[in-house]
């Protein structure tokens, strides 16, 4: 919203621009809010005079405030045990804020049946005149004793009804804490004059950058300052997943910040070490699909991550590379304390078949209790493209995550067909249990 109000595109406008534009004047820009309001629909603005009106409207549609007057969308369905009155407290509060005393009066002398303590604010506010006389405030010599430390102890929306009936400062009302940002931002935008609208915005800020407040993040909209909001954020409370799905969408495709980078990274480790990989993938899929710019992503492309491990031995093919310059350099200063090689062993290790580490075979699948990898025997050869295919897949194995059983492709297609536990007896791994529907399995 403060991008809104002074028109900041960030600390790297090219992010933002097409290319071969550039960052447009104040007249260009007022044009352009114009346009989008009247693509949307929205009233003009009947607030303070301004010199932004579309910039004004603009942002009270971010708040969700552009609407037309509805009382019905201004109370809560389920309110507070210990406010049972801010049902209606905040439908006249909001009905205030626009201006309209009238209806305020009457949301009160309505509740006033089941709440009998509104009706004292229901006749205050007739006390104070017909509608439109909120928005002008009130004189000196009409101005009441209000008591900050009382009130604070009421729900914040009864709260800001007794401020402005005592005082009919906006200021008030806008500087109470207790109210939804969302709420106070209507208030200064639509009486705020603009210098004294920017000043408030920029203090906000300060406070909510300050205190990690994340509903800071209607001010910023997707800015530089929406990532020290949150870098705040995750070092007073340590929820680095927010904060990374909340970045998800805007960095670095608008914003390049290491910190970005760093929740992402922290949060992708998270699901690997939890063995979330379905839910890793997946967030890497989608954030890498929204970060395209001009339809090329923005985030860098993960290098492959599937690697052959020994079950046995816990050790990567790429073993044996590190072994042969130390028996090279062994050989070279004095004798080998390591055993010589098997020769028969070569030809299965060349071939991909035992780990260069311990010797040992691939494992056996769990169906046909063969050693994966290696031809099958229970197979005729076959030449057309459909059984060349069903031939890499009778080679191709599959394990599973969860209990690292190993299944033929071919085998496991067959088997979870009708199952969905595991092959092998004493195993209860629900191997084939899809954690997200939604993705294709096939």
């Amino acid at each position: 919203m403060t991008g809104h109000i002074d028109g900041s595109t960030g600390r790297k406008p090219q992010y933002r621009l097409s290319e071969g534009t550039s960052v447009p004047d104040v007249a260009t820009w007022e044009k352009c809010i114009g346009a989008m309001c009247d693509k949307r629909r929205l009233p003009e603005f009947d607030g303070v005079q301004t010199a932004k009106p579309s910039h004004r409207q603009l942002c009270l549609h971010v708040c969700r405030w552009a609407e037309a007057d509805d009382a019905k969308d201004g109370g809560l369905q389920e309110p507070p045990p210990e406010y049972p009155t801010t049902e209606h407290t905040m439908a006249t509060a909001k009905a205030l804020f626009r201006g309209n005393t009238q209806q305020a009066i009457q949301l009160l002398k309505k509740a006033s049946g089941k709440h009998p303590e509104l009706l004292f604010v229901s006749l205050a506010l007739q006390l104070i005149g017909n509608a439109g006389e909120g928005e002008k405030g009130v004189s000196k010599e009409q101005k009441l004793d209000f008591d900050e430390a009382i009130a604070s102890k009421t729900d914040p929306y009864l709260r800001a009804i007794s401020s402005l009936i005592a005082t009919g400062d906006w200021t008030a009302i806008a500087n109470q804490a207790s109210l939804p940002l969302s709420d106070r931002v209507y208030v200064a935008v639509r009486y705020f004059s603009d210098h004294q609208l920017t000043a408030w915005l920029d203090e906000q800020l300060a406070q909510a950058v300050a205190s990690g407040d994340i509903e800071g993040i209607v001010l910023t909209g997707i800015s530089d300052h929406l990532v020290d909001i949150l870098a705040r954020y995750v070092e007073k409370f340590h929820d680095f997943q927010s904060a990374a799905l909340i970045t998800s969408i805007c960095a670095p495709r608008y914003i390049d910040d290491f910190r970005c980078r760093a929740w992402r990274n922290a949060y992708r480790a998270y699901l690997q070490r939890h063995r979330l990989f379905l839910q890793r993938t997946k967030f890497e899929v989608e954030s890498t699909k929204r970060s395209k710019r001009d339809g090329r992503p923005t985030v860098k492309l993960p290098g492959r991550q599937v690697a052959l491990r020994c079950v046995y031995c816990d050790a990567e093919t790429t073993l044996s590379r590190h072994h042969q310059p130390a028996a090279q350099s062994a050989s070279a200063s004095g004798p080998s304390t390591h055993p010589p090689p098997n020769p028969l062993m070569s030809t299965s290790i060349n071939a991909g078949v035992s780990c260069p580490n311990c010797g040992r075979h691939l494992p056996r699948c769990v169906v046909c209790l063969e050693v994966v990898g290696i031809p099958r025997t229970n197979n005729p050869e076959m030449g057309s493209v459909h059984d060349a295919e069903s031939r890499l897949a009778e080679r191709f194995p599959t394990f599973c995550l969860k209990c690292e059983h190993v299944l033929h492709l071919d085998h496991a297609r067959m088997w979870f067909q009708r199952h969905f536990e595991c092959p092998v007896p004493e195993c209860r791994c629900r191997c084939n249990f899809r954690a997200n529907p939604e993705l294709n399995y096939k």
